[in-house]
């Protein structure tokens, strides 16, 4: 790493090498010896715009990926992950736009799932500090309207990494409430409606799960999946009613 001086030394390397995914670890650190917020962002524009332009061409019936298209998607990859590295969310409302949207509004190239998941650990990660869910809640909105489906994802990161640790013996630190004010109050309403319709069909199913198990094993396994439902539930719910609290004054702070 030696023969580095900067970001763009590592990325001119990394796009040039024929096993760009071979040696993950290598590219990795090399590109987080270099980060800083406003490289990483402009990087990220760039090989995004290349990727994309690649896809937009590429002809499905006859041919993959163009080797340059490739090549920037990896690019991308890296560029992105080492975002974390950053330890500073502030750059989550400058990603958002890099969620593919669903259904009509669909690009017309499919992002895989090896991206896109790493894109939402990336985002929805709490050792970026505590302030992580405030920067997602205020940047949910800029989201495309198809890609509800990540802010779904965001959301049950945010509650899950609220309520997971909690303690009897501890005063809770009820993050994703306290983050609730910068949301836009619509857009996060809908997305708890959705969650609390999708867990009390999943413990329907649950209930309808042990009334019908013979065996104590199962019965076991089923109980145990009727009380994760109703914890999950409740826990959305909770968060649901207390967006609902919150004065007309302090809605939507974040965005005025």
């Amino acid at each position: 790493m030696e023969k580095y001086t900067c970001l763009q030394d590592v990325l001119d390397d990394l796009y040039e090498t024929q096993e760009i995914d071979a040696g993950e670890k290598y590219w990795k650190e090399a590109i987080k010896k270099f980060a800083t917020k406003e490289g990483l962002l402009s990087a990220l524009a760039y090989y995004f715009e290349l990727w994309d332009r690649e896809e937009r061409d590429r002809d499905y019936l006859r041919e993959l990926l163009s080797l340059e298209g490739q090549k920037a998607s990896w690019c991308f990859y890296y560029l992105f992950e080492a975002l974390s590295a950053l330890k500073d969310p502030s750059f989550i409302p400058q990603v958002m736009r890099y969620f593919p949207p669903e259904g009509d509004n669909r690009w017309p190239w499919t992002m895989e799932d090896i991206w896109t998941e790493m894109m939402l650990q990336t985002v929805a990660d709490s050792d970026l500090g505590p302030t992580y869910m405030h920067w997602i809640m205020r940047s949910l909105h800029l989201l495309h309207p198809g890609a509800r489906w990540a802010a779904k994802d965001l959301m049950s990161q945010m509650l899950f990494d609220t309520f997971y640790e909690i303690k009897p013996d501890k005063f809770p630190d009820l993050s994703i409430v306290d983050a609730l004010p910068l949301g836009k109050r619509d857009l996060v309403l809908s997305l708890l409606d959705e969650k609390i319709s999708s867990w009390k069909n999943i413990l329907e199913q649950d209930e309808i799960t042990l009334k019908n198990a013979n065996f104590e094993p199962e019965i076991n396994r089923a109980k145990k999946d009727v009380d994760s439902a109703k914890e999950s539930l409740a826990c959305y719910q909770y968060v649901r009613g207390q967006l609902l609290l919150l004065p007309k004054e302090v809605i939507s702070i974040g965005h005025r």
